[in-house]
């Protein structure tokens, strides 16, 4: 072997490299033959000589035996440059974390079998543990297995560094999955190509950030021919391959099996027979897995429209480099690479000007919803494809976004982002707290929100919904533009394998602004999608969000279907949705509370206990972000899992300020307009109530031309409000002052012959701001009350006479609204109707041209 070839293989995200290559597991099981009197289950020297050769002709390029090999085995597979994975065998049919001493025995077992090959060139990994079995997990409880193999990898790893580790699971226990592994391994036997495709989705999602190999597959040639053989595992690589993951291991070589304490006749998994013949299939694998070529095999694309990848950049020059060299090496036939400078101050554009293939856009600064819309208008794709300067694409990013884009009846697809390793303990710290950009998924391959780091939408659905809204400069533009894709009718896909990686923040100032920003964005979005939200102004997603640090076995457990008494043949684990409790106890208002109460239980002695106790709970949250959080072993130390914990109680504060400070200046309409008043012609003055409005027209001008006119009067005027999404009982809702909000309703009665009569209702809203000031009013009135001897009375005074002044601040901005009724439809064409239910004809007045269609960007298309 050459010394790249003895170089040990590194796990990367969703793939193994070797060196600077991608490394693809092309593997066969071996033996276990009948021992020989070493009690090694090799087989003989001379056998494995010649077997290694003609896995070599077959294109394998590594082999997993069951059982601690002798060193002159791993000595001979490294002269034929293959690589050994060794499942390292031990008492998992007995209760065997009952006794101490069983558990001492394994450890010890483990230990002695990785010493013994450490260093070794030829070892491509560990697997601690094979297929425990359903109902003995069951048995000594879930929590406990995953603890003790996390343990013996601990053990394992302390010894060889160097090497992999991971423990071979199945269907019926896919819940076992040390977080502490560097690979998952799975033992899948499905017969049915569709199927078997969906649960590999399944598992890639479930694996998380790391390569996913099968450990076992194949077909018996005593109850199935060979031919069949030949087939099912023609189409198991390419569906191994098409599903992104890092390599199979088919079982078995040979025919010849011994297990049990004895030969297994009656079974014939081999791909070459007893006597080494090669079958069928072994032909099959020849042609499948290529030779000698150890790299990612790939399908030809069904097509390759031709992309164009936009990246936006604001003094982004620190990672710029790296992001435009990725995108450089790209694995993908047809695209093209567009940066946007969105008015950097720093050297962008002098690392643009290195890349002179990549066509560079400078504009002043807009945001970046501006940035991504002027990318999209200067691309020559069919499919457009975003990720940020800060981001590095993986050399077949685009193959896999492009490959699952083109694999439905798909409007966009998106992808997982990832951390690359971390340059300081405070960079792995960030990279471990929450709050970092995540996708979420509502199946497998259906996603609800992909990060805008690493999202292609066809241009065709892209000018369906009008781009990215530039309302959203900071963050925030991805999470509009998913949702208006969805509301379009459109679905999102998902390719857990088209892998960005993402630097998180440097720096605790750089994480916590991000922070800052978030909330910022998600306070925005609740003016355009307000149902999305919950009353505390955070998202209500409807799919599981995938990247976050989950509460497993603490505070959220997963929920794990065994089937009927544990023997379930697919138990699958379910991830519980991210924890209500958890994120109300970690809330800015929850933390407001607590100071509320604090501050009252200096009067109220009786109180004084309950304060402490909420923010046990809040340390409880945590603390468990400390516990379960995933830093890089070599900066995963004590003071970096408090640094942890720190940020993990800081940043919804942090993102709650910042939700609420945006939401009460951009909730407020400036007192200068609402003190403004229309200029109306007598005739358009409506008289009555203000709650309710009625308008006549006999040209069939209806709601519509009546909503379009208010939009654009709110928009000229400077009016905050919020247009209906879809989900909600208004049209329009119009923020005033700190106290009241006016909803808008509107309904057209059809006459017939263009006859149509519109009614506009206005009803005040309570502003949360309202409600905090009543309850701590109220709470203070009663207090009062309670602490005097007799009734007082000022007290309430004072408090009816802000009640009185509540009510006068609702009439008056109702009737400034109203005004705005009338003016929009005296605009539109409309008569007002009069208390006698007959339309007051209008007063000669100066023809108006009245665009009838201008919206607010968030309303629906009305009729011209």
């Amino acid at each position: 072997m050459t010394q790249n070839e003895t170089s040990r293989i590194r796990p990367r995200a969703k793939f193994f490299f070797d060196g600077d290559k991608k490394f693809f597991v092309k593997g066969v099981t071996y033996g276990p033959f009948k021992p020989d009197a070493e009690g090694n289950y090799v087989g003989r020297p001379e056998q494995v000589d010649a077997d290694l050769a003609l896995m070599r002709e077959a294109g394998v390029n590594v082999v997993r035996i069951y059982h601690s090999p002798p060193r002159w085995f791993l000595d001979r597979c490294a002269a034929a440059g293959m690589r050994v994975l060794v499942t390292l065998p031990w008492e998992k049919h007995i209760e065997f974390l009952r006794e101490r001493s069983t558990r001492k025995q394994i450890a010890e077992n483990v230990r002695t079998s990785v010493k013994t090959h450490a260093g070794h060139p030829a070892i491509f990994g560990y697997l601690v543990g094979n297929e425990i079995s359903s109902t003995m997990a069951r048995w000594l409880g879930t929590g406990r297995v995953i603890e003790f193999i996390e343990e013996l990898i601990r053990i394992a790893r302390a010894i060889d560094p160097d090497a992999l580790f991971s423990y071979a699971t199945y269907p019926p226990t896919e819940y076992l999955l040390p977080q502490n592994s560097d690979f998952s391994c799975f033992n899948v036997y499905l017969h049915n190509q569709r199927d078997f495709e969906g649960y590999l989705l399944r598992l890639q999602n479930l694996t998380g950030e790391h390569p996913l190999i099968l450990g076992e597959f194949g077909m018996d040639t005593i109850r199935h021919s060979q031919d069949e053989q030949a087939e099912m595992l023609g189409w198991h690589i390419d569906s191994v391959v098409k599903c992104g993951l890092a390599g199979t291991i088919l079982f078995t070589w040979t025919d010849e099996w011994f297990t049990g304490g004895q030969e297994i006749t009656d079974w014939a998994f081999g791909i070459v027979t007893r006597e080494r013949q090669p079958k069928k299939a072994f032909y099959t694998i020849q042609e499948k897995l290529g030779r000698n070529d150890s790299t990612s095999p790939h399908l030809p694309l069904p097509k390759a429209p031709f992309v164009s990848v936009i990246v936006c950049a604001y003094n982004g020059g620190h990672t710029l480099g790296a992001c435009l060299d990725s995108l450089g090496k790209l694995n993908y036939p047809a695209y093209e690479v567009i940066l946007v400078d969105d008015g950097s101050t720093d050297d962008t554009a002098h690392v643009a000007a290195q890349f002179p293939w990549v066509r560079y856009i400078h504009q002043s600064n807009h945001g970046l919803s501006y940035a991504r819309n002027t990318g999209a208008t200067a691309a020559k794709g069919e499919v457009l494809a975003y990720t940020d300067s800060d981001c590095m694409a993986d050399v077949d990013w685009l193959y896999y976004l492009v490959g699952t884009l083109v694999s439905g009846d798909y409007a966009g697809v998106g992808g997982p982002n990832i951390t690359p390793p971390a340059q300081n303990w405070i960079q792995a710290c960030v990279a471990g707290a929450p709050g970092g950009p995540n996708h979420v998924l509502l199946t497998d391959t259906v996603a609800e929100h992909i990060p805008g780091c690493n999202m292609a939408f066809y241009r065709w659905a892209f000018e369906g919904v009008g781009g990215f809204d530039p309302e959203y400069r900071k963050a925030g533009d991805d999470v509009d533009f998913c949702w208006r894709i969805q509301q379009a009718g459109w679905v999102i896909s998902f390719s857990p394998t088209a892998i960005v990686w993402h630097y998180r923040r440097f720096t605790l100032r750089a994480f916590l602004k991000q922070q800052d920003g978030y909330g910022e964005a998600e306070s925005l979005l609740r003016f355009k999608h307000l149902i999305f939200f919950g009353p505390t102004g955070t998202a209500k997603w409807r799919g599981q969000i995938y990247g976050t640090t989950r509460f497993s076995w603490f505070v959220n457990r997963p929920i794990i279907y065994h089937g009927i008494f544990g023997e379930g043949f697919f138990q699958s684990i379910y991830p519980a949705p991210q924890s209500e409790v958890a994120a109300y106890l970690s809330s800015i208002e929850w933390f407001a509370l607590m100071i509320f109460l604090f501050g009252l239980g200096i009067f109220l002695p009786g109180l004084r206990i309950v304060p402490y106790l909420m923010l046990g709970g809040t340390f409880c949250v945590a603390l468990s972000y400390m516990v379960r959080a995933r830093i890089e072993p070599k900066f995963d130390t004590v003071h970096a899992r408090l640094l942890v914990m720190i940020l993990a109680f800081v940043q919804p504060l942090v993102r709650g300020f910042s939700r609420y400070f945006t939401w009460l200046r951009f909730k407020r309409t400036p007192a200068n307009v609402i003190r403004k008043h229309e200029h109306l012609p007598e005739s358009a003055r409506s008289r009555g109530s203000l709650s309710r409005r009625v308008f006549w027209s006999e040209e069939g001008r209806d709601r519509h031309y009546f909503l379009g006119e208010i939009f654009q009067l709110l928009e000229e005027e400077g009016w905050r409000y919020s247009a209906d999404s879809g989900w909600n009982d208004w049209d329009i809702q119009i923020y005033g002052n700190f106290w009241w909000s006016i909803a808008l309703q509107t309904v057209t009665e059809y006459h017939g012959a263009g006859k149509c009569l519109t009614r506009v209702r206005l009803r005040n809203r309570m502003v949360i701001t309202m409600i905090i000031f009543n309850l701590i009013a109220i709470s203070l009135l009663i207090y009062h009350q309670v602490s005097v001897s007799r009734v007082d009375f000022w007290p309430i005074v004072f408090y009816g006479a802000f009640l009185g002044f509540l009510g006068t601040r609702a009439r008056a901005l109702k009737s400034r609204v109203a005004e705005l009724v009338d003016l929009a439809a005296f605009r539109a064409g409309l008569q007002r109707v009069s208390r006698k239910g007959k339309p007051v004809a209008p007063t000669p007045e100066p023809e108006l041209e009245v665009a009838v269609n201008a919206t607010d960007p968030a309303s629906p298309q009305l009729p011209g």
